[in-house]
């Protein structure tokens, strides 16, 4: 009982990596697909939110999934995936299957209602939800490194400013109104709040440190914050006061990638100013409450980020390992390093769910804020679940194996 359990965790997590690094493609549908996560690309696969499972209706997790139009230059190395008919001619909710038999269906958010009947607020309104009903918001939508032209280059945070002139910070009223509104027509579970950093990472995260006790006073739901390294103790402390958790990224463990993919980033903090960042974060929120992401797609060497990604969670760091997704300008037309390399991946993320719950920073309730109680753009979930099955089942072997020992030697 206890491998089958273990095996099919397994599977979930294979499949997971599986969807995660090739993305899928529509093969029976003459619709046209305008899918924004493919086209813009972003620092995770924030694509279409679906439920996942191994049967029509029979779901148990969510992915925010890449898909891929069929001219994409990525979409020859897509899972090709069609309509369940039978559940089409209904009318009900369209379900996808890909040829390995994962069945997906589109995660519903009522969004229709919107505020003062504009369309565009309804499309800003609802590409704030994330899966596992995380609503997800950003102070800045600029950064200090684009004007210096040393932006992160997965990073699309410019876009609405570049492509649709939105303004490059939205006042908190706004943001709080938008916030309102998708509470109001969805079970919203909680708040991820971002930014990109403007003046210095400090100023920034007081301006999120502001937004978030507004939406604590007026919604009271848990809040998960996403900044640079600050080194302020007094400033840790409060944001400690009004946030859960809180996500300070690397990005890469990998000195060399994380020089060429994020320069600016690269040149204003060492990898050991992190380590004393997360440190201070940790002494303020806990174990298992500060969020490390690392990117893979650029060749990195993954011994090195197992052994780093260890030496984080022994300081009570969790790290999710991150998939980027292509499209901005910067990057071009790259071929992740990812793709052709699944059994390569899968046993990275095996490492990894295996570290964080050796060190007890395996966090990944639904209870917990944000981001960290979601992991949908990520394998990190699964790969929880799969190590505490598969630790579970060494120890209790462990034990088998010892009492067969005894019994040996009580007989002799």
């Amino acid at each position: 009982m206890r491998v089958d359990s273990e095996e099919k965790a397994l599977m979930k997590l294979k499949n997971r990596v599986t969807l995660l690094s090739r993305g899928i493609t529509i093969m029976d549908d003459l619709t046209p697909i305008v899918h924004l996560q493919s086209r813009q690309g972003g620092p995770g696969p924030r694509g279409l939110t679906c439920y996942v499972g191994d049967g029509p209706g029979n779901h148990d997790s969510q992915i925010s999934l890449v898909m891929y139009p069929k001219d994409h230059y990525l979409a020859q190395y897509a899972l090709p995936a069609n309509w369940w008919e039978e559940n089409r001619l209904e009318g009900k909710k369209k379900i996808l299957f890909t040829e390995d038999n994962i069945f997906l269906e589109e995660v519903p958010f009522n969004w229709r209602n919107v505020w003062f009947r504009r369309r565009k607020t309804a499309h800003l309104v609802k590409v704030r939800f994330h899966p596992y009903r995380t609503y997800a918001t950003f102070v800045y939508r600029w950064c200090r490194h684009f004007d210096q032209n040393e932006g992160c280059k997965f990073c699309t945070n410019t876009i609405l400013v570049e492509r649709f002139k939105l303004p490059k910070k939205l006042s908190n009223r706004l943001n709080l109104k938008y916030l309102k509104l998708g509470v109001t027509h969805n079970t919203v579970r909680s708040v991820t709040l971002t930014s990109g950093t403007m003046g210095t990472p400090e100023s920034t995260a007081r301006d999120l440190l502001c937004l978030a006790r507004l939406i604590r006073e007026k919604t009271g739901l848990s809040i998960h914050l996403q900044c640079e390294p600050v080194f302020d103790k007094a400033l840790l402390k409060e944001l400690g006061e009004v946030a859960d958790s809180i996500g300070i990224f690397l990005e890469s463990f990998d000195e060399k990638v994380r020089r060429n993919i994020c320069p600016g980033k690269a040149r204003a903090f060492t990898p050991d100013d992190y380590l004393r960042s997360w440190e201070m974060a940790v002494s303020r929120f806990g174990r298992g409450k500060v969020w490390n992401v690392n990117m893979i797609g650029f060749d990195e060497d993954f011994e090195i980020t197992i052994k780093e990604i260890e030496r984080a969670a022994k300081m009570g760091v969790i790290t999710s390992i991150f998939l980027v997704r292509v499209g901005s300008s910067a990057l071009g037309k790259i071929i992740p390093s990812y793709i052709g390399r699944e059994d390569k991946v899968l046993q990275l993320h095996k490492e990894l769910g295996k570290i964080l719950v050796k060190e007890s920073v395996d966090n990944i309730s639904l209870k917990n804020s944000g981001c960290m109680g979601c992991h949908g753009c990520s394998a990190t979930k699964e790969a929880v679940m799969w190590a505490r099955k598969a630790i579970a089942a060494e120890v209790s072997n462990e034990g088998i194996e010892l009492r067969k020992q005894n019994r040996m030697k009580e007989n002799d």
